[in-house]
């Protein structure tokens, strides 16, 4: 009876929802999605969103504009709510995943938050020393604010071609930092335009014996905090407007022989002696590389639970729009809502099981990254961390691109499924699809990253290959040791309900992992021994090879992770029957898109008939899920004034909140301001 009465207490904390339309689509739904949102989510991602949300209903810098507003008042605006934030503990640090929910109700907040409380002062953390606890501090404090500068304006994700150098001054016991032309110069700068004090600039180490130590991280002040202007030596700026995030300020700077103090240097890996030495407390390069990788992990991984939340968000804004819109039907006098179409849900569904993945993967990694960083900075176990800094590199540079083109997609297939209604700004899918663009470029360009992942994955292989070990701590390629076996399998399922097994899906996609290997291993040594550099082999070998490689790789791991959520014991029957649907649907739909490659490779003969099977179970799993939609994303959606769009409210009224939006704004129903300048035309 305790147990009883205290899950009807936790049930209380979430609200409930309103009557309307949709209540025809809740009523058919086989779980209880207040249960499923609290296991979910537990129950203190539950009050954090409770707080959250009421915080922003009820402080007014948060209330929204109907009206377009200027960059700057945007700028401004989102600094104060920064402050609001900051002042009643909702922040990155302490806040976890949960922070991200932010990007549901404005992105460029959580981004300008997420740079200058979060990855600043987590990286300075792990990468600093206690010289650095009075910067640290003062970060924390709001008495400095920081930002991230890595890229250049003719370099990004090649992190090495960088050019901005710190040339260390025996005399001086300081760095020189220099831009050498504009080239050089620090851009995409998030909250470097107006308002950072300082920055972490990784610039190219120079001892004075002229040798070049390659990239290194220093903080740097900017701007003096008392009046905002540059220091002597510094050129900053704003980069102006975007298609996206405008509320972030990002900028770019260029140093002019700036000197900054030797301790400036985050030497937690590696140092200068005041008398030019360079020593490093991590004799193995790669090793040292291997940390920092890690440590810089964060913002990719941090990006899956972005794509989560605005998928999230358009899922909601869609699938609820497409229970109440009506359109046709079996006779003259009935119309059917649109979901009820095979084509509607075989468009949105997939998204929706896509949406669940997402959430589940990023959660977990999200946590096994702050984990890895506080062993990181405690100095724990540093051979392990090595392999595992490696291996969240490689897996964060798979998903990172892997989840924004999911979510992309997802978005515009959202859009698109609400028809002329999903165009109106007030909808709010275009700005949704605009905000999230930019999780396709930051952090690294997604073609380009992916190739990392590749590298990794080829090392792994060769090990096996070879003999050797092959360390994978997070799991995400412990089976390689089987491979020799796992291409020995081929598909025998028998039923459509064996084929869109979870653990079967999973199975394949193993089988994919080892034949892309094998096939990417066999054509990069084909090239080596054709005599190609070792720029030209890897240059040769992405398309249709290491590419689709290292998306496969990602695929499975944010399957495996489903899977392994699932499986836990947490779940009621209910919610573990629908749950599972949703599983199998993500691997289904997205090994089908890999048939050709099952085929081609002969896991599949053409007698298996596998396509046939995976297609059919999709519809039916798409067919099956229409009870439980509606209630699935009431598990997802944040409340109507973060929803904030007239066609994904809680109640389904969209075309009542379609008139109050359009009835509300004085000017639709006035002539306009130039008239005389049409009747003149007349």
């Amino acid at each position: 009876m305790g147990d009883k009465m205290r899950l009807l207490k936790l049930k209380d904390l979430i609200c409930d929802l309103p009557k309307g339309p949709l209540d025809i689509y809740r009523k058919q739904a086989r779980f209880d999605w207040k249960l499923l949102k609290l296991n979910l989510d537990g129950e203190e991602g539950v009050r954090f969103q409770n707080k959250l949300w009421s915080l922003i209903a009820k402080i007014p810098v948060f209330k929204k504009s109907n009206k377009p507003i200027t960059l700057d008042e945007s700028r401004r605006i989102c600094m104060a709510q920064m402050h609001v934030l900051i002042e009643n503990d909702i922040d990155p640090v302490y806040s976890g995943c949960w922070f991200n929910l932010l990007f549901q109700y404005e992105p460029s907040l959580p981004v300008k938050v997420g740079v200058a409380y979060g990855m600043v002062p987590n990286v300075i953390a792990g990468l600093g020393t206690e010289q650095h606890s009075d910067i640290l501090d003062k970060l924390y404090s709001r008495k400095y604010l920081g930002c991230f500068a890595l890229t250049e304006i003719a370099h990004g994700t090649n992190a090495n071609g960088m050019r901005t150098t710190a040339t260390y001054n025996v005399n001086t016991k300081s760095f020189h930092l220099h831009s050498p032309d504009f080239e050089a110069a620090k851009c995409w700068v998030g909250g470097l335009g107006k308002t950072a004090t300082h920055a972490f600039v990784f610039a190219q180490l120079i001892t004075p014996d002229g040798t070049n130590h390659g990239l290194h991280p220093f903080i740097v002040p900017v701007r003096d905090p008392d009046t905002f202007l540059s220091f002597p030596g510094v050129i900053v700026g704003d980069l102006g407007e975007k298609i996206g995030l405008n509320g972030v300020d990002n900028g770019f700077v260029m140093f002019d022989n700036y000197q900054i103090p030797r301790t400036y240097l985050l030497n937690r890996t590696a140092n200068v002696t005041e008398d030019g030495q360079y020593v490093s407390s991590i004799k193995d390069k790669n090793k040292r590389l291997g940390a920092s990788f890690g440590a810089l992990s964060a913002g990719r991984i941090s990006i899956t639970s972005i794509c989560s939340n605005y998928l999230n968000l358009a899922i909601s804004i869609a699938l609820r729009y497409c229970a109440v819109r009506k359109q046709f039907g079996p006779s003259e006098n009935e119309e059917w809502p649109v979901i009820e179409y095979q084509a509607q849900q075989g468009r949105l569904f997939p998204h929706l099981a896509s949406a669940y993945a997402l959430k589940i993967f990023s959660q977990k990694y999200y946590e096994t990254m702050s984990t890895f960083q506080i062993n990181l900075i405690n100095g724990v176990n540093r051979d392990k961390l090595h392999f595992e800094g490696i291996e969240l590199h490689a897996l964060s540079s798979a998903v990172k691109p892997l989840c924004s083109w999911i979510t992309r997609d997802a978005i515009q297939d959202c859009r698109e499924s609400c028809g002329g209604h999903g165009y109106l700004k007030m909808s709010r899918l275009g700005d949704i699809r605009s905000e999230h663009d930019a999780n396709c470029t930051y952090e690294g360009e997604n073609n380009v990253l992916i190739q990392q992942t590749s590298n990794w994955l080829l090392n792994q292989w060769s090990n096996v290959v070879n003999g050797k070990a092959a360390p994978s701590p997070l799991g995400t390629t412990d089976f390689l040791a089987d491979s020799k076996r796992i291409l020995q399998q081929k598909f025998s399922c028998t039923t459509i309900e064996e084929t869109i097994n979870p653990e079967n899906l999973l199975f394949s996609f193993r089988w994919l992992i080892c034949y892309y290997l094998k096939k990417t291993s066999e054509h990069v040594q084909n090239l080596k021994q054709k005599g190609y550099s070792h720029f030209m082999v890897r240059n040769d070998s992405q398309l249709f090879f290491a590419r689709t490689l290292s998306l496969v790789y990602g695929e499975h791991a944010i399957l495996k992770s489903f899977i392994e959520c699932i499986n836990q014991p947490i779940w009621r029957t209910k919610e573990y029957e629908v749950l599972r649907k949703l599983c199998s649907l993500f691997g289904s739909t997205t090994l089908e898109k890999r048939l050709a490659d099952l085929y081609a490779g002969g896991y599949a003969s053409t007698n298996s008939h596998i396509d046939d099977m995976l297609r059919q179970g999709i519809i039916m799993l798409c067919k099956d899920l229409v009870k439980d939609a509606v209630s699935l994303v009431d598990v997802l959606a944040p409340p109507d004034h973060i929803m904030n769009s007239p066609l994904g409210m809680a109640d389904g009224n969209v075309y009542k909140h379609i008139e109050d939006r359009l009835f509300g704004d004085k000017e639709n129903l006035e002539r306009p301001t130039w008239w005389r300048e049409i009747t003149s035309k007349l």
